[in-house]
């Protein structure tokens, strides 16, 4: 097996950097269980990603490799879906089960599956979009910035847009590194105000 080259290597970079962010995030939040399992599954997600888009390897292999990938990252955005529409875990795995069946069965038959998970996750964005409004989520503004963000970066990926060496995916994926890091303030965030609200408490009731 050797390296790739061009987009599909660059794409294997960007894919490293959400693998390095997602650690980093992972690690530094405590308390947030949901958030540390979506944070958790990136972790592999962008793994494999580095592997399936930088290492040539056999078709059959590669193709393995992306219904593995297809399976952790419906779970991934079915779990983000979940954390703002307050779905129960079995709600979460019920949704990827389904979605990954559909995945793999346009896999199989050579469909653009790519496209139509790209398509799903705009729209859980915009449904999630819409809770956080209604809801009146804390740090509404972080979330909602983060969702812009990342469905800019979905459109150009539908777009097909390339610049200079970084083809439409890897340019979503420079997207997506900005999402994550915001996200992550915003979580950091509302912890923080909980914890300084309970300080408060204690000291002056």
């Amino acid at each position: 097996m050797h390296l790739t080259e061009g987009y599909e290597l660059i794409t294997a970079i960007t894919n490293a950097m959400i693998f390095i962010i997602s650690i980093y995030c992972f690690i530094n939040l405590k308390k947030e269980k949901l958030w540390k399992f979506f944070y958790l599954c990136l972790i592999f997600d962008s793994f494999l990603g580095v592997i399936v888009h930088g290492i040539q390897m056999s078709t059959n292999l590669n193709n393995i490799l992306w219904a593995i990938l297809a399976t952790i990252f419906t779970i991934t955005i079915n779990n983000f879906f979940g954390i703002f529409l307050k779905f129960k875990l079995k709600h979460i795995l019920t949704l990827s089960i389904l979605l990954t069946i559909l995945l793999l069965v346009m896999l199989i038959f050579d469909m653009n599956f790519i496209l139509t998970f790209v398509l799903y996750v705009l729209l859980t964005m915009i449904i999630s979009f819409y809770y956080i409004f209604k809801d009146n989520i804390k740090n509404k503004w972080y979330y909602i910035i983060g969702f812009i963000v990342q469905l800019i970066g979905g459109i150009l990926m539908l777009m097909k847009l390339k610049c200079g060496p970084i083809d439409h995916n890897g340019i979503c994926h420079l997207f997506t590194c900005a999402t994550l890091i915001i996200l992550f303030v915003a979580i950091k965030k509302k912890w923080y105000n909980e914890n300084k609200e309970d300080i408060w408490r204690k000291n002056f009731y």
